[in-house]
């Protein structure tokens, strides 16, 4: 299933995570947007080609769980991930 073919579908929730991209935040919500995310800020830690793949080809919903936890870990490993504000 390509990406295209996901945006015609509800999109595929995934454990939220709040992201920072210089002084912006943004929460993630989907696998569209992680995947979004994830081309538009590109950092070196972690397996960077292995999550986009994950985030392009996950389609049940374990391997769309998989794929928010890999984007939560990249994002942790890069120093972007940010605690939500209480």
């Amino acid at each position: 299933m390509s990406i295209a073919d996901h945006s015609l579908e509800t999109p595929a929730t995934i454990p939220a995570v709040r992201v920072r991209a210089g002084s912006a935040e943004f929460d993630i919500l989907t696998l569209d947007e992680a995947l979004s995310f994830a081309q538009a800020n590109p950092h070196p830690r972690g397996d960077y080609d292995g999550l986009i793949r994950r985030l392009q080809i996950a389609t049940d919903p374990e391997d769309v769980i998989e794929a928010g936890n890999a984007f939560r870990w990249w994002a942790e490993s890069n120093g972007i991930a940010v605690e939500p504000h209480a």
